[in-house]
C-alpha cells in the first residue's frame, strides 16, 4: 500500500509575476514624482536667500551643495506624497487596462494586489520613522549651518590690509588666510563712538552650530573706554577670547524646533514639564513625527483602492484624485493641530486622529 504525500505548493507564480509587474510599473512613478517634488521643496524653502547668497557672492557650487544638503529634510512630505500619489496612478491605469480583470479573471481577488501596497508602505513607514526622528531634523539644521558659513565666507570676506565694517564693528586685519587672520585691531562703535577697542595676534572665524558667527582672538588686549566719562580706561588682557559677530544679514540665530531630533525634543519636553512650562508645540511636534511615518501606510493603502475604484487609464486623472486625498489628509491633520494648539485636543491625540479616519475610509471600501 502506497501512501501520498500531500505536496508543499510555493507562492502563486501568477501573483509572483503579477508582484514584480506592478513593481515595475511603481518605481518609475515613484522615482519621477520624487525628484520633481523634492525640486520643488527645495527650491520653494532656498528661494527665501538665493538671491541674498547670489548678491553676497556665493557661487553655483554653493547653491548645489545646500540643496543637497537640504534634500533629506524634504523627506517628511515629499516620501509620503510621492508614495501615495504613485500607487493610486498605478492602480488606477492597471484597472483602468482592465489588467486587474484580467487577474481577476484568472481565479485571484484583485484585492490582493493590496499585499504589495501593504509590504511596501510597512518598509517606508519603517525608513520615515527614521527619517522623521534623525535624518530631516538633521538635514535642516545642517542646511541652515551652511547658508550661515557660506554667508560668513562672502559678507565676512575681510580685506586684507584694509578696514571693513560688519553691523556694530569696524575689522582690520594685517594678514588674511581662509577664515584665519593675524594682527588684528577691532573697534565697537557705540553712538559713533569708539567705545572698545581690540588687538590680536590672531583670530579665526567659526560658524556654531546654531547658525552665529564668532570671531575667537587670541593673545591680545581689549581697551573699553567709558562715553560718559572718556578718563575711565578699563584694559583687558587675555590669552582666547570669543564673540558673536551681529550682523543683519545673519538674521536670527535660533534652531527651530523642526531641526531638533526626537530624542532631544524628548528631552525638552521633561524638562518643561518639570519647569512648569507649557509644552504643547514641542509635544505637537515630537508626535507629529511618527504619525506622519504610520500615515504613508494608511494613504497608501486608502490610494490603491481609490484608485481600483477610479478605473482610469488617465494619469491626469489619477493624479487629481490622489491630490484630492492627500490634500484632504493634511487638512485634517492641520485641523486637528490647531485643536490640539487651542487645548480641545491631546497632542498625541490630535495628530493620529487623521490616521484613524484614512484607516476607516480603507476598511469601508474593502
Amino acid at each position: 500500500m502506497s501512501t501520498c504525500l500531500p505536496v508543499r505548493q510555493g507562492p502563486d507564480p501568477v501573483m509572483r509575476i503579477f508582484s514584480r509587474y506592478i513593481f515595475r510599473e511603481f518605481l518609475p512613478v515613484f522615482a519621477s514624482s520624487f525628484f520633481i517634488l523634492i525640486g520643488i521643496f527645495i527650491v520653494n524653502e532656498a528661494m527665501g536667500f538665493i538671491a541674498s547668497l547670489v548678491v553676497k557672492g556665493a557661487g553655483l557650487a554653493d547653491i548645489a551643495k545646500i540643496f543637497l544638503t537640504g534634500i533629506p529634510s524634504s523627506f517628511i512630505f515629499v516620501i509620503p506624497v510621492s508614495f501615495v500619489l504613485s500607487w493610486v496612478v498605478v492602480v488606477s491605469r492597471l484597472a483602468g487596462d482592465s489588467e486587474i480583470l484580467a487577474l481577476q479573471s484568472s481565479g485571484i481577488n484583485p484585492r490582493t494586489i493590496l499585499k504589495s501596497v501593504l509590504a511596501s508602505g510597512v518598509f517606508v513607514s519603517l525608513f520615515m520613522l527614521y527619517s522623521n526622528a534623525v535624518l530631516s531634523p538633521k538635514s535642516s539644521r545642517a542646511m541652515t549651518v551652511l547658508v550661515r558659513d557660506i554667508l560668513a565666507r562672502n559678507i565676512l570676506r575681510f580685506r586684507e590690509g584694509a578696514f571693513s565694517e560688519i553691523g556694530d564693528y569696524v575689522f582690520y586685519a594685517e594678514k588674511i588666510s581662509s577664515r584665519k587672520m593675524k594682527d588684528i585691531r577691532i573697534y565697537r562703535r557705540e553712538k559713533n563712538f569708539p567705545a572698545t577697542a581690540i588687538t590680536a595676534e590672531t583670530g579665526e572665524l567659526a560658524i556654531k552650530e546654531n547658525g552665529s558667527a564668532a570671531l575667537t582672538l587670541a593673545r591680545g588686549r581689549m581697551k573699553v573706554r567709558d562715553i560718559k566719562d572718556l578718563d575711565l580706561l578699563t584694559t583687558v588682557d587675555f590669552e582666547k577670547y570669543s564673540f558673536l559677530i551681529n550682523s543683519p544679514e545673519f538674521g536670527e540665530a535660533g534652531q527651530n524646533i523642526s531641526q531638533i531630533e526626537s530624542s532631544k525634543l524628548r528631552e525638552r519636553i521633561k524638562t518643561a514639564e518639570k519647569g512648569g512650562k507649557g509644552s504643547t508645540n514641542l509635544k505637537m511636534e515630537y508626535h507629529m513625527r511618527p504619525a506622519l511615518a504610520w500615515g504613508v501606510l494608511f494613504l497608501a493603502m486608502a490610494g490603491a483602492l481609490l484608485g481600483i475604484k477610479l478605473q482610469s487609464p488617465k494619469k491626469a486623472s489619477s493624479i487629481g484624485a490622489a491630490v484630492l486625498l492627500i490634500s484632504a489628509y493634511y487638512l485634517s491633520f492641520s485641523l486637528c493641530s490647531h485643536m490640539a494648539d487651542s487645548g480641545w485636543l491631546a497632542p498625541y491625540l490630535a495628530v493620529w486622529i487623521p490616521n484613524i479616519l484614512c484607516a476607516l475610509g480603507a476598511l469601508l471600501a474593502l
